[in-house]
């Protein structure tokens, strides 16, 4: 295997697995909670109706 694929190999590795964390870190965060609040909030001032 030349050098520049084992690199290039690397790299799509290393960035695979910083995305795994990244979306891991967001759920356990729960970093999407205020918009589920938001539409929650909405979804009931739409039963008022």
């Amino acid at each position: 295997m030349s050098q520049q694929l084992t690199l290039s190999s690397l790299f799509c590795v290393l960035a695979l697995a910083g995305l795994c964390v990244v979306t891991g870190t967001r759920e356990l965060t729960g970093f999407d909670a205020p918009v589920i609040a938001e539409q929650a909030a909405l979804s009931h001032d739409l039963q008022d109706v």
